[in-house]
């Protein structure tokens, strides 16, 4: 009940524009960047998936989490806006369960744009490497982890959001942590493993590294902390108010 009230809100606002709108933006900038320099791309060595990942993802994992930051700032600038969280909290509805659902409807957008950006990918490889075979076990394990290392980032942005009955606020909090991580070394182990950090790094690198298990429970271990956190949260909330 309660992710369907999420998902009826969320249609009346610009969430499903703006998550559209930046899937098709990230989508299409592999195509753009192999087609204009394929040459660059043709002549290096190595798994032609590695060498497309390796070169488009940086900006398409800022473009996710920029989304996201945008999406959770969407999400709870409707409830704020004219009491509506008040209004909200006199329901029968468990507010635990509100958050769950703008969780689970912000993992869902996150899977959807990682979808759209693995079938550009995908067609990167057709058009410009046909002569490697396309293996869906590698592109799942691919996007399974870039799901994974990015969904804490997701539910900490939700649970800053919020805390935070300002837009402004939650929306500036969340572009100087994207900026201030996106600068530090990816190489640096324990910043790699921090949210809004841990979206920019690659299942083949970590699985050079022997990394990928870590990155995966900790990742998994970060969202399971995020959400027992905006539990407390609430329940600190409703005591003073």
């Amino acid at each position: 009940m309660s992710l369907f009230l999420e998902w009826k809100k969320q249609k009346r606002t610009g969430y499903v524009t703006a998550y559209a709108g930046c899937g098709l933006l990230a989508a299409a900038f592999p195509l753009i960047n192999t087609g204009v320099r394929p040459e660059t791309f043709l002549s290096l060595p190595g798994d032609p998936l590695d060498i497309l990942m390796n070169a488009n993802w940086q900006m398409i994992a800022m473009l996710n989490i920029l989304v996201s930051i945008l999406g959770a700032c969407l999400m709870y600038h409707t409830e704020y806006t004219e009491k509506g969280w008040e209004k909200m909290s006199s329901l029968p509805i468990h507010t635990g369960r509100l958050f769950l659902g703008k969780c689970i409807i912000a993992a869902m957008g996150l899977a959807a744009l990682l979808f759209l950006e693995f079938c550009s990918v995908t067609a990167c490889l057709i058009h410009w490497f046909p002569q490697t075979p396309i293996l869906a076990k590698e592109l799942l394990c691919f996007a399974g982890f870039q799901f994974i290392i990015t969904l804490p980032t997701v539910i900490l942005m939700l649970v800053i959001s919020s805390a935070c009955e300002s837009m402004w606020i939650s929306l500036g909090i969340g572009v100087i942590l994207l900026f201030t991580f996106s600068i530090f070394s990816q190489e640096n182990l324990v910043l790699s493993l921090l949210p809004f950090s841990s979206p920019f790094q690659l299942f083949s690198m970590a699985q050079e590294q022997g990394r990928t298990t870590l990155f995966i429970l900790v990742c998994l271990s970060e969202t399971v902390l995020f959400l027992l956190g905006e539990w407390c949260y609430q329940k600190i909330r409703r005591s003073f108010s």
